[in-house]
């Protein structure tokens, strides 16, 4: 993400997993996606088409929509031994890394995910940025550079305690 420090994918051990999916009605929705234009398809309304084409069809809505949970759905922070690593969805295609030298300040925190940010996901402009699945609770993360990054959780005081116990003296100290 551009205002934060990405450094190369290093293979670091992780003490503290947290992953925090999307809410029910967003995955409802993902399924109404997929029912409400491959159910006329596969039952045969369409009569112009063929069987193999109304097949590849469902196929290719089916494909998108797998496609963008895996790489969109939920949050996963990685506490790991120099850095929070944090991505969404199944794999880290869309990721950040914060340094534990980089955090001045960090607090557990309720939040206005909306009025804020404009809603959940990878939000922000300039230096106050959020990544966030659902709800309105995060750690709050003051980093140098007078930024600001607001890291979704369902259980953002233990997010807290495993950063401070992993960072230990790593933190900045204003």
């Amino acid at each position: 993400m551009a205002g934060f420090r990405e450094t190369s994918i290093v293979e670091e051990e992780t003490s503290y997993t947290e992953v925090t999916p999307w809410p029910g009605w967003v995955n409802a929705i993902l399924w109404g996606a997929i029912i409400v234009p491959c159910y006329p398809l596969l039952a045969g309304w369409d009569t112009d088409l063929g069987f193999g084409t109304r097949l590849a069809i469902v196929g290719s809505i089916v494909a998108v929509i797998v496609a963008a949970k895996f790489v969109l759905g939920g949050l996963t922070v990685l506490v790991q031994e120099t850095q929070l690593f944090i991505h969404l969805g199944s794999t880290p295609l869309l990721r950040t890394k914060v340094p534990y030298v980089d955090i001045i300040e960090l607090a557990s925190v309720q939040y206005h995910p909306i009025r804020e940010f404009g809603g959940w996901g990878i939000r922000g402009f300039g230096k106050k940025r959020a990544w966030t699945a659902r709800g309105d609770r995060a750690v709050a993360l003051r980093l140098a550079g007078d930024r600001e990054l607001y890291v979704g959780s369902d259980h953002p005081q233990r997010l807290e305690e495993r950063i401070r116990a992993a960072a230990g003296d790593q933190l900045v100290r204003p």
